[in-house]
């Protein structure tokens, strides 16, 4: 997941917002790959068109979620939700593998799995993947903060990258994004109130809003919660 600099300057490398930490697949993962990947994993180049109502077999709604970490969250999400279709992005083959078998166990006819880049998938052609106005929803929950003020280039959302969301969501889509860091949360409330001619706060100007009942808790968020920890959720309709 990354946004890139100038594409006209082929000097300057990518702005990368992860650091790809491979990690050992257990066997079940492994078989996930073998066996499930070919039935559930979407393949894609960078350069090539990606049409994500023909990835399912039934034209719905298509939500994008960037960055599912284990994908028991987005599986659930999924499973509760069959009138749309979900595509995961993640590049850990991890937790790739740990949502294929997610997807087997649970039976969920209306979830697709990417392992790319969202950075790259997203950007307008000839370069990215998505058609304009293709995306009902996107996704983006506990990304990396980069708390270090060094690397706060490295954060995701960043206008670049949000005009890129904007391009892919049709008119009315939603944008929801959350985290339990507040220096980030703050520079995400930033980056979209300053986009006011794309996106529409549903919450109210410079507000951030409650869970919604739509987004099933994490691990991760439930354990930052017990320490005290606030979650914050960013939700923004594109005009």
């Amino acid at each position: 997941m990354i946004h890139r600099d100038d594409p006209s300057q082929p000097h300057h490398r990518p702005v990368r917002s992860f650091v790809l930490r491979e990690g050992r697949l257990t066997a079940g993962q492994r078989r996930a790959f073998e066996a499930l990947w070919p039935r559930f994993g979407v393949a894609w180049q960078p350069g090539t068109p990606l049409d994500p109502v023909a990835v399912f077999n039934v034209p719905q709604p298509v939500v994008l979620e960037i960055g599912f970490g284990n994908g028991e969250s987005l599986a659930a999400q999924a499973a509760a939700d069959p009138a749309r279709n979900y595509l995961g992005l993640e590049v850990h083959r991890p937790g790739v593998g740990h949502l294929l078998l997610q997807i087997e166990r649970l039976d969920i006819a209306n979830l697709r799995v990417m392992r790319a880049d969202a950075g790259a998938l997203l950007q307008p052609p000839p370069a990215g993947g998505l058609p304009a106005a293709s995306l009902a929803a996107v996704q983006l929950f506990f990304p990396d903060p980069w708390p270090k003020q060094r690397h706060h280039k490295r954060r995701i959302v960043q206008p670049a990258f949000m005009r890129n969301v904007a391009r892919a969501l049709a008119p009315g889509g939603v944008f929801h994004a959350a985290t339990d860091w507040a220096p980030y949360a703050e520079h995400m409330l930033q980056v979209l109130e300053a986009m006011p001619a794309l996106f529409e706060n549903t919450a109210g100007a410079g507000r951030f809003t409650e869970r919604p009942a739509s987004r099933p808790p994490t691990k991760f968020e439930r354990r930052g919660e017990r320490l005290g920890h606030r979650v914050f959720d960013l939700v923004y309709r594109r005009r």
